[in-house]
């Protein structure tokens, strides 16, 4: 996750083009992102009545996504004209985006885990009971804020270039950076293939029954992966590449990582624009299509 100054180990700062790039995209996720995440919120608080864990768990959703867009600006700010803010914000800025962006992957993966088990296996799921739902959930922000740790020790201000104070990651050494690369990549890889792993299953075992009849089950579930996969791929193929230079000591290799990571760290934030409309409809067509399920859930 290394989203934002990702060149921060190399005196190479991002050219104007790129700044400008990546902070339009910044600028649409927040003018999108906050807004919409904020009426999906509104709008699953009158579901949360009947004690659903469907409803609660994309509130979870909506909450880290919201967290992850609103201090855009100030990244935005910090890309163009450098840090102003100081060390405390810096580290205290960069683990709460660590943090949401975590959550935000993990709440994906827990409702591809939930919907399995409670189409699938609706007793087993059932027996977790509302306080054993409510500690799952508490464990996934928790989980959260123990893998987004690190963002703590490793952010710093530097100068870049151009003399701009900026937020960045900083490492120790090549040994450092690789290592926290490859943590970064296996995480991504987990969650990917665990989302993957359930909404299959969950194809599979029900694809001949009427939950299935309109199709439109097929085509969310075919919905929330692509989105996943089209939005964090391109920074994992960023980070496979940052990898590949440091361990060849290509500069040339490292200097196009380094620019195009800048870019494609700022498209996973889109995933989190995307996030509220896509489960807003999920919550929609599943009561639509399978409302028993939503009252045991």
């Amino acid at each position: 996750m290394q989203q934002l100054n990702s060149s921060n180990s190399s005196l190479i700062t991002p050219s104007l083009t790129e700044s400008h790039i990546a902070s339009s995209v910044l600028a649409v996720c927040f003018i999108l992102g906050v807004p919409g995440n904020i009426a999906v919120m509104v709008r699953l608080a009158g579901w949360l009545k009947g004690g659903s864990f469907t409803p609660r768990l994309m509130l979870s959703l909506a909450i880290s996504d919201l967290l992850t867009l609103l201090f855009l600006p100030v990244w935005i700010w910090s890309v163009l004209h450098g840090w102003f803010f100081g060390l405390f914000l810096c580290k205290l800025l960069s683990y709460l985006l660590y943090f949401s962006l975590y959550c935000s992957t993990l709440c994906v993966m827990l409702m591809s885990v939930q919907r399995y088990m409670q189409v699938l296996h609706p007793q087993k799921w059932n027996k977790l009971g509302s306080k054993g739902k409510k500690i799952l959930l508490s464990g996934m922000w928790m989980f959260s804020g123990v893998l987004s740790s690190y963002a703590l020790v490793q952010r710093s201000l530097s100068l870049d270039g151009q003399e701009h104070l900026q937020c960045r990651l900083h490492y120790h050494n090549d040994v450092e950076r690789v290592a926290t690369l490859i943590w970064e990549i296996m995480v991504f890889v987990v969650l990917f293939f665990t989302l993957i792993y359930f909404y299959f299953q969950l194809y599979r075992g029900v694809n001949k029954s009427a939950f299935f009849s309109s199709n439109i089950m097929t085509k969310l579930v075919t919905r929330i992966v692509a989105c996943f996969f089209i939005f964090w791929v391109p920074n994992q193929i960023s980070n496979t590449l940052l990898i590949t230079a440091v361990l060849l000591e290509n500069d040339n290799l490292l200097k196009s990582a380094e620019a195009g990571s800048n870019i494609t760290g700022a498209m996973t934030f889109i995933n989190s624009c995307v996030n509220p409309f896509l489960y807003a409809f999920s919550a929609r067509a599943l009561r639509q299509y399978n409302p028993g399920t939503e009252t045991t859930s």
